[in-house]
């Protein structure tokens, strides 16, 4: 098979990388009100419940698949025609850990559950997690820079979602019914893009001893890292739960799910780009510099209109989305807004440890990261509540960014990526933070701050020159043959 991310142009990256953030968007949309349904189904303490049952999924779930996909995909991107046996490789890892990682998933559950409702959803999510262990078969789209096909399997798993949240809000259900439908509707989406993804496949996954022990060699420092990675950024929910009560989990999960939500930006770039990246690497180093340039500016532009509007319209996206009830929780929007621009550069970072190689110095860093957000918490939490939480991710998140940056500058010596527009985003967005700060004291309602934002963040990231004509004429042209 070649490899499609080795001869990708800009055009279709471009176009790529619009098709995911366009559907993501719209299921963002249709996740916001379903998420509100939820939320107004089970009231803030029981959706502190609901929201805890998927942070100890997210962290034990982690195990059946150690993070290794991005092993694999640094190693197909540069030699396709191994895909089979790495495939092959990947799955077979993840169906041996299934099983202990379903009965760790139930003993947590059932040792930190606090009502009959939250420990049968709890064992009932579980039934989902045998279909993780063909989820590797989404490199498939992602190495040959399709990713349309996930993106209708996403929008699939969303609306079926949300037509069962809405018949169990209408019909007066609870925790369990939900429980269920997400269950369902997880493992209709699995099997559909795994029989899509065979199809792409010349031939089927074949486990192969020398893939699967040279996958354990270069991707358990990775692995581990990406364990300390999703335990340092869900550990503080756990403590909220656990120092503060459901209600407060419910309030501080609510905004943080926003946050969750909010990754498909730095998802939807890297996961057309660091393919392209990997097979670049190191022959044509330039490629590679232009890429990550590429990629930042991208990031910079998403996170940073994000933050600006988080600022000054957190209180009635609240108010709108949860309800007057989770209203107390806008206060930690903002703090979280400033994490996500971390975290999206931290999307990028440690796609490029990965893919040069540096998995060691990621694994350094997540232990670094995992004891100050651990210590930080369970210092602060107690007597500070949520809030407390949210800066300390703030804090987590600047660490993890400053270190592997530090790391990545190096190694890309002795180029380095053409950063020179970030600033003229910075600006953008420092001044369309001020004009909706001046259109809220006005008067301006949610509806006037959004239409405000749409409006004037475009005309000043090309006033300002941020972005240009030509960025346009990219998605706009055919790509090159």
């Amino acid at each position: 098979m070649p490899s499609t991310a080795s001869t990708a142009t800009r055009q279709r990256a471009a176009r790529d990388i619009l098709v995911q953030i366009v559907a993501r968007i719209l299921n963002l949309g249709l996740g916001v009100v379903v998420t509100a349904l939820v939320a107004r189904t089970l009231g803030a303490t029981l959706f502190g419940q609901w929201s805890t049952i998927f942070v100890i999924l997210g962290l034990v779930g982690y195990f059946a698949s150690f993070g290794m996909e991005k092993v694999v995909l640094r190693e197909v991107a540069g030699r396709p025609e191994l895909e089979n046996e790495w495939f092959g490789a990947m799955m077979f890892l993840r169906f041996s850990l299934l099983l202990p990682v379903i009965a760790l998933s139930i003993g947590a559950i059932v040792l930190l559950h606090r009502s009959h409702e939250m420990l049968v959803a709890g064992l009932i999510l579980t039934a989902t997690m045998p279909f993780d262990g063909v989820g590797v078969l989404q490199l498939v789209f992602q190495l040959r820079v399709e990713n349309v096909v996930p993106m209708l399997i996403l929008t699939l798993r969303s609306v079926l979602w949300g037509v069962a949240v809405a018949i169990i809000y209408f019909g007066g259900g609870g925790m369990i019914a939900l429980a269920i439908a997400m269950a369902a509707t997880n493992a209709t989406a699995s099997l559909v893009q795994t029989v899509v993804a065979l199809k792409k496949l010349e031939h089927l996954p074949r486990p192969s001893r020398k893939r699967l022990r040279s996958l354990l060699a270069v991707g358990l420092p990775l692995g581990v890292s990406g364990v300390l990675i999703i335990a340092y950024a869900r550990i503080d929910q756990l403590i909220v739960y656990q120092a503060s009560g459901s209600r407060a989990a419910g309030l501080y999960g609510a905004v943080y799910g926003m946050l969750d939500q909010a990754h498909f930006v730095p998802i939807s770039i890297l996961t057309t780009l660091t393919p392209i990246i990997a097979a670049s690497w190191p022959l044509e180093r330039e490629r590679v510099l232009r890429t990550v340039a590429l990629a930042a500016e991208l990031l910079a532009i998403a996170s940073l209109g994000a933050l600006a509007f988080a600022i000054v319209g957190a209180e009635p996206v609240v108010r709108l989305v949860f309800g007057a009830e989770f209203a107390p929780a806008a206060s930690a929007l903002p703090v979280l807004g400033g994490a996500f621009v971390l975290i999206c550069f931290g999307y990028l970072n440690g796609s490029l440890l990965a893919v040069l190689g540096l998995q060691s110095r990621l694994l350094r860093i997540s232990v670094a990261a995992l004891v100050l957000n651990l210590a930080a918490n369970l210092l602060l939490v107690p007597p500070y509540g949520f809030m407390a939480a949210a800066w300390v991710t703030l804090a987590t998140e600047l660490l993890v960014f400053l270190l592997s940056l530090r790391v990545v500058w190096q190694r890309l010596a002795p180029g380095r990526p053409d950063l020179a527009r970030a600033g003229r985003i910075v600006l953008a967005a420092g001044v369309l933070g001020g004009i909706l700060t001046a259109v809220q004291a006005a008067g301006g309602g949610l509806a006037v701050l959004i239409v405000a934002a749409c409006l004037l963040y475009p005309a000043l990231l090309f006033g300002l020159r941020a972005l240009q004509v030509e960025d346009l004429r990219i998605l706009l042209r055919r790509a090159e043959a």
